[in-house]
């Protein structure tokens, strides 16, 4: 059974791309445009990892972020947070919180590399 990833940004170019790198490893993907939306999917699909930009309408990766590491039933799905500015993430934050960043414009092959190892 492949494992599902949920990809969240508000770019379609960006999910377009994500969705066809995942899909060819063979990894189911569900998708979201914005946070509001990310979170009510979380819920209904139950992502193995979830990749998710930080800057986004509604609410913002961050706020996403927190919520799921803030609740008891989500607390211990894998994130991986794509961002354009790193220095926004604090290595010592990511590390407490238990979150991967990978900056923009996305090396695909680093990503891949955290996505195996974040569900091995």
């Amino acid at each position: 059974m492949p494992k599902k990833i949920m990809i969240v940004d508000d770019e379609p170019a960006t999910l377009k791309l994500l969705q066809s790198i995942l899909s060819s490893e063979d990894y189911e993907v569900v998708s979201a445009t914005n946070g509001l939306d990310a979170l009510v999917e979380i819920q209904h699909q139950h992502p193995d990892l979830v990749v998710l930009d930080i800057m986004m309408p509604e609410i913002n990766g961050y706020d996403v972020c927190f919520q799921l590491r803030f609740n008891e039933k989500y607390e211990q799905i894998p994130i991986i947070l794509l961002t354009k500015r790193e220095q926004e993430i604090d290595d010592k934050i990511s590390q407490r919180i238990n979150i991967e960043y990978v900056p923009k414009p996305i090396d695909t092959s680093l990503l891949l590399d955290k996505i195996k190892f974040l569900l091995a």
